[in-house]
């Protein structure tokens, strides 16, 4: 007669079935927290091997690159020095027509289109300028968020471009436009302080003490110093910190991207925060001028010119409720007498 398994036995059966399905589950998710480790280490090494190829590369081009630019007067009648504010042109962003009530339209296409009328039309506006005066020197201050970068999950869907890819366009479209004013301007001297923006960084939160280091736009920068070593008219100013000053005239001029500045809405605009931000900041260092960028707003004050941006209105700007403003860049020059003078917006569309 055959004997019937005791419910011991087949209790014991059970246990050991669910046991080995439990250590089964075990080895699955201690693979995968393997794998997802294993990544970690490799993104971890990818941006160390990042890191110290920008800290090579700034070894290399230090040389090149002095802390702070200085515009000395010749004494001549009439002598200015004329400022192009280059800031915020996000050339790979894609702005959408359909998502922005059709008031805009931007890609790289475009982007370029705007790049190469911001440079054209600043130098007419200088041209404009040297028919009541002397324009020798040239700055052009570029603030920063020249590129979009993958920061924010949508961004990395909706660009044209890469951050790389990004970066060499904008690099490729600065210089263009150097070369552009070396050609054409009849400049003795063009300086160059740049800043870096809060969109160009290599990590996914921003960085305060390292933000150069951090930084697609400070790697970009550098490269761009380096091709200009042996151009004489051309001095790049490359910065390890937030600000950047210049001296023209005995004026101080205080350049930087504006990031800092923080303003989360409310009656009187950015200008409350903005002057606060200008009054505590001079308590360390007095300057003549703020100029900055970042809040694609143009306006100026006494103190500060705030640069408009190459892109123009976008979705965010939608979704911070901010006010509706063509793209635009800023010009104006420095008299050594009276200081800020000749003020105008370059429209870009």
């Amino acid at each position: 007669m055959r004997k019937r398994p005791s419910i011991a036995g087949h209790a014991e059966a059970t246990v050991s079935a669910l046991h080995q399905v439990e250590v089964a589950e075990l080895k699955g998710k201690l693979a995968d927290a393997n794998e997802r480790y294993k990544h970690a280490v490799a993104l971890y090494r990818e941006a160390d091997d990042r890191l110290n190829a920008i800290l090579g590369l700034k070894e290399a081009v230090s040389n090149t690159a002095p802390k702070h630019l200085k515009v000395k007067a010749s004494g001549k009648s009439g002598e200015s020095t004329a400022v192009l504010v280059a800031s915020d042109w996000h050339v790979e962003e894609r702005v959408d027509p359909r998502g922005v009530d059709g008031v805009n339209e931007y890609s790289p296409e475009i982007a370029e289109e705007r790049v190469t009328r911001f440079f054209q039309t600043g130098l007419s506006m200088v041209e404009m300028c040297r028919t009541r005066g002397r324009i020798d020197t040239l700055v052009l201050a570029v603030l920063g968020d020249l590129i979009t970068n993958t920061i924010h999950d949508d961004l990395a869907e909706s660009n044209y471009l890469s951050p790389t890819e990004a970066s060499l366009k904008a690099y490729r479209l600065l210089c263009g436009g150097i070369d552009f004013l070396l050609r054409e301007g009849r400049f003795k001297k063009i300086l160059v302080p740049c800043c870096v923006g809060n969109h160009g960084r290599t990590t996914r939160k921003p960085r305060v003490s390292t933000a150069t280091r951090n930084s697609y736009e400070w790697l970009m920068y550098h490269v761009a110093a380096e091709r200009y070593a042996g151009d004489a008219r051309v001095e790049f100013s490359v910065t390890d910190g937030y600000f950047n000053f210049l001296d023209v005239y005995g004026y101080t001029v205080r350049f930087h991207h504006g990031d800092a500045v923080k303003y989360q809405g409310g009656v009187g605009g950015v200008t409350i925060p903005l002057n606060k931000a200008i009054a505590q900041w001079n308590k360390m260092r007095k300057v003549y001028l703020d100029v900055l960028g970042h809040w694609h707003t143009q306006l100026s004050g006494r103190e500060f010119v705030l640069n408009g941006s190459l892109i123009g209105y976008n979705a965010y700007s939608i979704a911070i409720k901010a006010s509706y403003e063509p793209p635009s860049q800023s010009f104006f020059t420095i008299h050594p007498r009276y200081g800020k003078a000749v003020e105008i917006p370059i429209h870009v569309e």
